[in-house]
């Protein structure tokens, strides 16, 4: 037998279980909390949460600055994830799948101009990631859990059972102690801050005890805070000013709330202070006495910013701007191609820097420097060893420093530098004068070999793909999903076994009970429909039959058991015989034929009922014989009538005497209702009154709002066309001012 290995894929029951465990035991108590999870070992656990289950841990996408951040950290420490990870703000197996990502894009993005087509094997290789088929994955604490099953194993349901025992544990000594403590804890808190409550109100602001370490106040304190480094230049002025605020701030504040006999307990403070207080004031003085010093030589190293006298003043540099402005509109002038001035004019403007058609690029910058990261360390992970070069024979550039110091003049390193460029606007001197490199570039294209358009396109041939069958995995089918199934497929079926009943038990019409066998024989069959009648009858008394046998009543007690279930009509059958009753009774001989047939069936039973019941009575009973049975009959009946009258009566009396208070209470209450109605429908009406008018406010306050906005753009537009009319003018008076 294979021994028994615990690890594997999570579930959710077993995350649960965890985050349940970790509530009540911590994050420091594996042992305990793998002991919960039969699968599972504490290494495990503490992986899982530190990987998957902390709050703390990022599942979010990827940043470009995270990823740029994580590339030069994998160049400078290569293979140390778990101190990348916490630079990064990540976990470490997050760190490694994103850099391998990375890897890959950057491989399918060079690979995009080859000629492999679209096909699996020319995406990137997945390396040691592309699992086969039966391997196991090595980090499942990485990955989300697996949806449970409605049917789990004996296994996990015993180990749920046990897990909701152990941690719904809440009456043991322990527990006890823990509720004891922190219900003590509670109060203990409660009554320090009501007691800062007081004292607050009351004008004294009290601290807390001494704090312990690694404790924040964060109602007095500042988390995080990040101090700026010292600088080169004192700032001592701003920060006396800056206490200087704070202080009278502080007095505006507690000006109020200081009592009037402060003064009288401060004096009687400082005259019964001991010899011990006053040699502590002393030492204190002396110590401030000393960072005074000491502050003071720092000040002689970090003096005020003394900034020297402007070497071009403000004069200086209109003159240059009139300088310039002047050789631009004479430039302008005479610059025609048809005039002799214009030719002998050049363009000797400010020497131009070298530009890089690097600043042609559409590209973004950080897009770039990311690709350029991500190739470099795809390069670096594909050699074998260090002598070796990289694939494409180009060195490996530095990573550019973000905090290096910049160049005081903006160059470009690509290019070396030369002696000063030659301009010659009127070309004197184009012997002299190289090519330029646009030039070079153009000749550089002229030089390339015609294309050939030699090459011919195969399609491949289509290969039809074999249907997968639905249970690849043989993965066995879920009994919950089972049992929906089957419930569905009685439901369908039951549904139409309903549709195929007959209309009275579709529409719930009232059926008789029984029917008697010789029903048609009172019926005259003297037309020529007699046979047909017959037929049609017998078939309705065996329908009404079959469907009491199949669909009983409720008080159906005498149901015959020999009478014959009628078998059920297929929809083709049953819909021909609608369509030709339906044919049949559009027609008027029809009609009348079946109103005279029930017509003669009722006069036929009427007639039959009031013979019979002429012949009893005439051969049995005479009419005293009738009369005194009739009123025997009603004796009885008289004295149980007057016996239950008086019984009323009684009970009439009973009932008004107990509920009198109730009568009256109700009157009370039903006019008070009334005149509550009345109020409800008077504000109703006044409710609507007041919603109208504001409907109406409404449009006429939109349409004087459209009125003061048609005002206010026309206001809006006549000064804009005021300051285009001042600007014009101020520029004809400045020209004017130029010329004269």
């Amino acid at each position: 037998m294979a021994p028994f290995v615990r690890g594997g894929v999570w579930t959710n029951v077993e995350d649960e279980i965890l985050r349940a465990a970790i509530s009540k035991y911590g994050l420091n108590q594996w042992s305990r909390v793998s002991s919960l999870l039969a699968r599972k070992t504490a290494k495990q656990c503490k992986a899982r949460w530190n990987e998957w289950l902390d709050p703390s841990v990022k599942k979010i996408e990827w940043s470009r600055e995270e990823d740029e951040k994580l590339l030069h950290l994998a160049k400078i420490m290569p293979t140390q994830w778990r101190t990348i990870a916490p630079i990064v703000g990540r976990t470490a197996s997050q760190c490694i799948e994103r850099y391998q990502k990375l890897l890959d894009d950057a491989e399918q993005k060079d690979n995009v101009l080859s000629l492999t087509g679209v096909g699996s094997e020319s995406q990137a290789s997945l390396g040691s990631r592309k699992w086969r088929v039966g391997d196991i994955d090595p980090t499942p604490e990485t990955k989300p859990a697996r949806p449970d099953a409605i049917d789990m194993d004996e296994d996990e349901l015993e180990m749920l059972s046990e897990a909701r025992a152990r941690l719904a544990n809440t009456q043991g000594k322990k527990a006890k102690r823990k509720d004891r403590e922190r219900l003590l804890e509670e109060s203990r808190r409660l009554a320090l801050l009501q007691k800062r409550r007081e004292l607050k109100q009351a004008g004294i602001n009290t601290r807390l005890g001494k704090k312990k370490k690694n404790e924040m106040d964060y109602n007095a304190d500042i988390p995080f805070e990040h101090k700026p480094a010292v600088g080169f230049y004192s700032t001592s002025e701003e920060q006396g000013a800056n206490e200087a605020a704070k202080l009278q701030f502080r007095r505006k504040k507690f000006s109020n709330e200081l009592p009037e006999n402060d003064n009288k307990k401060d004096k009687k403070r400082e005259r019964g202070e001991t010899k011990e207080s006053a040699t502590q004031r002393a030492a204190q003085m002396r110590t401030e006495k000393l960072l005074e010093m000491q502050d003071a030589d720092q000040a002689s190293k970090r003096r005020k910013l003394v900034l020297p006298s402007p070497q071009v003043e403000d004069s200086e540099f209109e003159n240059i701007v009139k300088m310039g402005s002047k050789g631009e509109e004479v430039k302008e002038k005479y610059s025609g191609a048809d005039t002799v001035t214009g030719t002998l004019i050049g363009d000797y403007q400010a020497t131009p820097l070298p530009q890089t058609t690097r600043a042609f690029q559409v590209t973004s910058q950080n897009e770039d420097r990311l690709y350029q990261a991500t190739r470099e360390a795809r390069i670096m992970t594909g050699n074998q060893i260090s002598l070796l070069s990289n694939e494409a024979g180009e060195p490996i550039v530095d990573t550019e420093n973000p905090f290096a110091k910049p160049d005081k003049l903006p160059s470009n390193r690509k290019f070396p530098t030369t002696e000063t460029p030659r301009r010659d606007g009127l070309g004197v001197n184009q012997s002299e004068i190289g090519a330029t490199p646009s030039e070079v570039l153009r000749r550089s294209f002229m030089s390339l070999p015609k294309p050939k358009n030699d090459f011919e396109i195969v399609l491949p041939d289509d290969e039809k793909l074999e249907s997968i069958p639905p249970n690849l995995n043989n993965v066995p089918e879920d009994l919950g999903e089972r049992e929906r199934a089957n419930e569905k497929m009685e439901k369908e079926a039951y549904e139409k076994s309903l549709q195929k009943r007959s209309e009275t038990l579709k529409r719930e019409l009232p059926r008789p009970a029984n029917i008697v066998d010789t029903l048609p024989s009172i019926i005259n069959h003297s037309n020529t429909y007699a046979q047909a009648s017959i037929m049609v009858d017998n078939e309705m008394r065996d329908l009404i039959n079959s469907d009491n046998k199949k669909y009983p009543l409720e008080k159906d007690l005498n149901s015959r058991t020999d009478t014959p279930v009628l078998p059920e009509l297929d929809n083709d059958v049953k819909a021909k015989a609608e369509a030709e009753i339906k044919l049949e009774l559009e027609n008027n001989v029809s009609k009348e034929y079946m109103f005279s047939r029930y017509l003669d069936i009722y006069k036929n039973e009427t007639n039959l009922l009031c013979k019979a019941d002429q012949t009893e009575n005439a051969s049995l009973r005479t009419d005293t014989q009738e009369d005194k049975i009739q009123e025997s009959a009603a004796m009885p009946l008289i004295t149980h009538l007057s016996s239950l009258a008086q019984s009323a009566n009684k009970q009439e009396h009973k009932l008004s005497v107990l509920f009198a208070g109730y009568i009256k209470r109700h009157g009370i209450l039903l006019k008070k209702l009334t005149e509550k109605f009345e109020l409800l429908n008077e504000k109703k009406i006044s409710k609507n009154v007041f919603s109208q008018l504001k409907d109406m406010e409404d449009i006429a306050l939109r349409t004087r709002f459209d009125a003061l906005q048609e005002e206010v753009e026309f206001l809006t537009t006549s000064e804009r066309n005021g300051q285009l009319r001042y600007q014009d003018l101020q520029d004809i008076k400045s020209s004017l001012l130029k010329k004269f």
